[in-house]
């Protein structure tokens, strides 16, 4: 964490905790009140983003999470015959074309099969 967080976490602290709105702490002291709310929201949403990394992270490592690699249309093999509005999606080394409109039902069943999905 940078000293100029840790300093305005501390300011955060004081604010919260001495009941007074944000202009009235503000008052003599060497930042805005805009400023003040501000910063306790963009450190409060970095706080949310780390815990929520973190639980990803954890989920990762225990095994239930699987992933598809997902090509954008502009890789896809127009020569292959795969119109621009096919996405194509990688499972357990199979690839899947996917139209617009899919079966979504289907498509999760051969997710399944493949062992992309536990």
């Amino acid at each position: 964490m940078m000293k100029t967080d840790e300093k305005w976490i501390e300011r955060i602290r004081q604010w919260k905790g001495s009941g007074r709105t944000a202009e009235e702490f503000a008052i003599g002291q060497p930042f805005k009140a805009s400023t003040l709310r501000w910063k306790a929201s963009e450190l409060r949403r970095a706080s949310e983003r780390a815990a929520s990394e973190a639980k990803v992270a954890a989920t990762a490592g225990s095994g239930s999470v699987r992933m598809a690699r997902v090509v954008p249309r502009q890789s896809v093999e127009v020569a292959r015959g795969l119109s621009l509005s096919t996405m194509m999606v990688e499972v357990s080394g199979a690839r899947i074309s996917l139209a617009r409109g899919f079966d979504a039902s289907l498509f999760q069943d051969v997710v399944r099969a493949l062992g992309g999905v536990r």
